[in-house]
């Protein structure tokens, strides 16, 4: 076996050249406190009118081993419960946090980057969810491994399934009776109680980062680094279509709430907002020279965009329900920030930094009050952390 610090030096090694490099973040610790990034808030026109603070508090994951400083955020899921939060770290565990105070609850998994004789990932744990009832985790990263976690008994193994390629999403269908996950290779694998019924599924593209069930599950997209999004029945295998949407990888989709509008984001810098009913493009807007690695839907009127440039790009669909327009940018980050959740209300995000962020957008609700953004710490009484 080989050296823990050696391979705390190659994974730190392998983070520098990723999608971006790790910075030095603030002097902070686990629970920062408050920081008012500024917020350029636009009117519908796409012209700056005013700058206003949205509140954000910082947070760092205590680390499970002496020899790691800093927790880079890799993954987040939220538990539609509203009870807690999944996050996952580059030290390949998953930590289990109370969705209020972002206290560690519980720790699974033991790190490391060799297969132990306990359930856990020994590698970069890449994407979380949970079900529609909240009873599962499940969980999936660079070493092929996608393991059901069960919330029923303190978050213990309930399945796991290797000899996979390396997988970048995985997610339940809204019945909870089907997952699908892709990876770096053509096939969309699909998990139910009976595998062999389980149709076969496989695009052209061999590099799929993302997919998303609709509501009803009945469609199933997934999308890559070919820009196409593929559109399959998983009940049935049947390819219903496949449509380019973007001109370089995709990285994130999902679809609308009770709708067929799917919303994806690529590292063209480009989000779209795409009818998989009647194969229409609704609405395409670039919103970064940089890449777009996250989204997460806000409500059926705001969107949440980040990658590369460190920065979160909301997003708002006009009245006429065809063109987006950029109405604020939250800066805190100091490192491409991996992945977005909407949480009762409140945007939570982590990334590159090392740090999640809770965004309070309670004052954004609706367009009449995008320009009236809360400027109120959490709780009344956390400072600004310096810059």
């Amino acid at each position: 076996m080989r050296d823990r610090s050696e391979n705390r030096v190659q994974r730190r090694r392998a983070l520098t050249l990723g999608v971006a490099v790790l910075a030095s973040a603030s002097s902070v610790c686990r629970h920062a406190g408050a920081d008012r990034p500024s917020a350029v808030i636009q009117a519908g026109g796409g012209v700056a009118q005013e700058r206003a603070s949205i509140v954000s508090r910082v947070f760092r994951l205590p680390p499970v081993d002496d020899e790691v400083e800093q927790v880079v955020v890799t993954a987040i899921a939220v538990d539609p419960r509203g009870e807690f939060l999944a996050v996952a770290g580059d030290d390949h565990v998953i930590r289990i946090l109370n969705a209020e105070t972002f206290d560690v609850v519980r720790v699974l998994g033991e790190g490391g980057s060799e297969k132990s004789t306990n359930p856990g990932h020994f590698d970069w744990i890449r994407t979380m969810a949970f079900d529609a009832s909240g009873t599962r985790l499940v969980s999936a990263g660079n070493d092929g491994q996608m393991i059901l976690w069960d919330r029923r008994r303190d978050f213990t193994v309930l399945q796991e399934i290797d000899s996979a390629p390396a997988l970048a999403c995985v997610r339940f269908a809204g019945s909870g009776k089907q997952i699908a996950a892709v990876g770096f290779d053509s096939q969309v694998f699909l998990i139910g109680k009976t595998v062999s019924s389980m149709p076969k599924l496989r695009c052209h593209c061999v590099d799929l980062r993302c997919c998303a069930y609709r509501d009803d599950g009945r469609m199933l997209a997934v999308a890559g680094r070919d820009g196409h999004v593929h559109l399959f029945d998983p009940l049935t295998g049947k390819t219903l279509n496949e449509k380019r949407l973007h001109s370089a990888r995709i990285r994130d989709i999902a679809f609308m709430p009770n709708s067929n509008v799917l919303v994806s984001v690529g590292e063209d810098g480009e989000i779209m907002r795409f009818d998989t009913a009647g194969q229409t493009l609704l609405s395409r807007q670039r919103i970064t020279s940089g890449r777009l690695f996250s989204l997460a839907i806000v409500d059926s009127d705001l969107l949440a965009t980040a990658g590369s440039d460190d920065e979160i790009h909301l997003v708002r669909l006009n009245e006429d329900d065809q063109r987006l327009f950029p109405i604020a940018t939250l800066s805190g980050h100091v490192g491409s920030i991996s992945t977005l959740v909407v949480n009762n209300g409140t945007l939570v995000s982590g990334g590159f930094d090392a740090t999640l962020r809770r965004w309070d957008l309670a004052q954004m609700a609706s367009p009449e009050s995008k320009i009236a953004l809360g400027n109120d710490a959490d709780n009344g009484s956390l400072t600004p952390t310096p810059r």
